[in-house]
């Protein structure tokens, strides 16, 4: 899933390694691994950037919510 690829390059994972050892990433799945990516978002954002991925958090939505995070990805990536 190419939209996992781009989360893992984001989190720094090449070719899913995390640790020595592959990984299937699962942002799309799991709260568990998209709660991180969250958190890094969080730390690289600029005011304003976070409005639709908070929306879709207070309404605990994960699909929308990993939309919104491939978004600001794709947006942070295209202005850095």
């Amino acid at each position: 899933m190419k939209d996992n690829k781009l989360i893992a390059e984001f989190m720094g994972m090449e070719d899913y390694q995390e640790m020595g050892e592959y990984v299937t990433p699962k942002y799309h799945t799991s709260w568990d691994w998209l709660i991180p990516v969250i958190h890094k978002c969080f730390d690289v954002a600029e005011d304003g950037d976070m409005d639709d991925i908070m929306h879709h958090l207070q309404v605990a939505d994960r699909k929308p919510t990993y939309r919104a995070v491939i978004e600001f990805i794709n947006q942070y990536n295209k202005n850095k």
